[in-house]
């Protein structure tokens, strides 16, 4: 049984334009911004109030505490992830029928609601894991592949996961869980000269950094912040440059210009 209500919207340009997706490559993160609404009281809006402001917006499935609605089938584009250019370089795309669509045309959206006083209830950050996961093994994606609209276009968004990157990390384990396995990496073959550090703490040092979803620079993942401290898990080479995979499952730079380990 699925996690979530069927409850679409109708077709209209501006919330459900009928476009197909290219592929689904990840899953981006949302929340919506508007104390004490339901996922049901999100599809009407988009289902009304938003069609007729003529405002361009919608994402696939909202989440509450009790229950989630898919408001555009899983095939099709939502307008959820292109205020600006993706800055994940896999989500960049285009299409004839729509140009410079990048994240839209490659990306699932999910939006958690938000309760009266501003936050995003436990539960239903732990339903948006389990819809979350349940997209994953659909389209045959790990935690890997999600991210936060933030690392996508910039946007504060979800605001909790951005200010806090940790809850974000704790989302992605919560998926993991659900999902029963080891997620896939890079091939070992990318590595090389990797030591056990399990014990050792790695503290950002620069304003905020980047973080990687394997042991590979270009698949960056979330941005984290001065500061925060991660576990390490072990230090590893790649390509020339030391790297260290955390105990999340992420990988962080071993720079000591970036970095410092206590």
């Amino acid at each position: 049984m699925a996690s979530y209500i069927k409850d679409y919207v109708e077709v209209n340009k501006y919330t459900r334009p009928d476009l197909k997706l290219l592929g689904v490559k990840g899953i981006v993160i949302h929340w919506t911004a508007t104390p004490n609404a339901s996922a049901k009281n999100e599809r009407n809006y988009f289902n009304g109030t938003c069609i007729a402001e003529k405002r361009y917006a919608s994402a696939h499935i909202f989440v509450d505490r009790k229950e989630a609605r898919l408001i555009i089938p899983l095939d099709e584009v939502a307008y959820h992830a292109n205020d600006k250019p993706s800055k994940i370089a896999k989500f960049k795309a285009t299409a004839s029928y729509y140009k410079g669509g990048n994240a839209n045309l490659t990306t699932i959206g999910v939006e958690m609601c938000v309760e009266k006083n501003g936050t995003i209830h436990a539960d239903t950050i732990a339903r948006a894991e389990k819809v979350v996961a349940e997209l994953c093994k659909q389209f045959k994606l790990t935690e890997k592949d999600i991210y936060r609209h933030y690392d996508i276009t910039g946007k504060n968004c979800p605001t909790p996961f951005v200010s806090d990157s940790s809850k974000f990390t704790s989302f992605k384990a919560g998926v993991k869980k659900l999902l029963g396995s080891k997620s896939t990496g890079s091939k070992t073959s990318t590595a090389s000269k990797s030591s056990d550090s399990s014990k050792k703490m790695v503290i950002v040092k620069a304003a905020q950094l980047y973080t990687y979803n394997s042991a590979d620079w270009n698949d960056k993942g979330l941005i984290v912040k001065k500061g925060e401290a991660f576990t390490i898990k072990r230090e590893l080479t790649v390509k020339g440059s030391k790297m260290y995979q955390l105990k999340s499952g992420l990988y962080i730079t071993a720079n000591t210009k970036y970095v410092s380990v206590k």
